[in-house]
């Protein structure tokens, strides 16, 4: 197999793993086994659901567990709450200066997010971690972003946080998955 095929399949791979865990996450189903401890038990009927921060029994283990949620908790906190000043703390400096308190308004729009959930945090190079939530969003459609212009919409994000307290990078489109839901 030449460079230009093995690269090919490798991101025909990352997709399949991309669409399925999207597929997993909003599908509603009934899955056997043990769910980890503080795993919501499944996608509410409707609306957001609640806006208290969960984690899986994996992150609770990784040693910045507490700062990462408390974070994740406080950056939730200050979108449902239209809370810019708390926002601008949590987030990192670069991303906090591409969004001044009006367009950062503007761009949440009437979103409120719930079911909130840590999956997975993994320590990264440089002293950062990588945290991977998934939460429920709901918005009027006209706020939903470019291309899912929905009601709801089920998330899953890779958050790179770095710093003491960890400040998150968030709007990286590379570590988005998004569906309706």
């Amino acid at each position: 197999m030449n460079g230009r095929a093995a690269i090919t399949v490798g991101v025909l791979l990352v997709a399949l793993v991309a669409v399925g865990g999207v597929a997993w996450t909003v599908s509603g189903t009934t899955r056997s086994g043990v769910a980890p401890a503080s795993a919501p038990q499944t996608v509410p009927d409707s609306g957001a659901g609640s806006s208290e921060v969960t984690i899986s029994a994996g992150a609770a283990e990784h040693p910045a567990a507490q700062l990462v949620m408390q974070q994740v908790q406080l950056y939730f906190n200050a979108v449902n709450g239209r809370d810019h000043a708390t926002w601008f703390r949590v987030v990192n400096p670069e991303t906090a200066d591409r969004q001044p308190r009006e367009s950062w308004l503007e761009g949440i729009g009437s979103t409120t997010d719930g079911t909130i959930r840590i999956d997975r945090i993994d320590s990264a190079t440089g002293g950062g971690v990588l945290a991977l939530v998934r939460f429920i969003s709901v918005q009027d459609p006209n706020d939903g972003p470019p291309g899912l212009h929905v009601g709801r919409i089920c998330w899953q994000v890779a958050f790179p946080m770095a710093g003491s307290p960890p400040r998150m990078d968030v709007g990286n489109p590379d570590g988005i998955l998004r569906a309706p839901c």
